[in-house]
């Protein structure tokens, strides 16, 4: 059992004993059933439609090649670009991609 499938078992298990907490007869087993199975379909369908909507996945070298042609247009060193990178590739491997957006967003930059 993967975790999604956990995750949508135990869901089931939270609303069984909340809906039903005298017992459930079969139809409402097989209703239970039914909804864990949608919640699972839904979850892969959502996942594959936001894939398919990210024409762009996330690529440390791309990220890195940008900063890199910005060190070059403002006239950076060869040293300092290479300063750049290597902090860039410290902070690839630190900091989640959440707060590095954050960062971002909360940036006068």
């Amino acid at each position: 059992m993967n975790e999604l499938e956990y995750t949508a078992a135990q869901r089931r298990r939270e609303l069984e004993q909340k809906h039903f907490p005298q017992g459930m007869k079969p139809g409402m087993i097989a209703l239970l059933d039914e909804v864990e199975q949608l919640l699972i379909k839904a979850y892969h369908a959502g996942q594959q439609e936001s894939e398919q909507l990210s024409v762009q996945g996330w690529s440390n070298q791309s990220a890195a090649g940008y900063a890199i042609m910005a060190a070059e247009g403002a006239g950076f060193t060869e040293r300092q670009i290479q300063a750049l990178v290597n902090r860039l590739h410290n902070r690839f491997d630190m900091i989640t991609l959440e707060k590095a957006a954050d960062h971002y967003c909360r940036s006068a930059y």
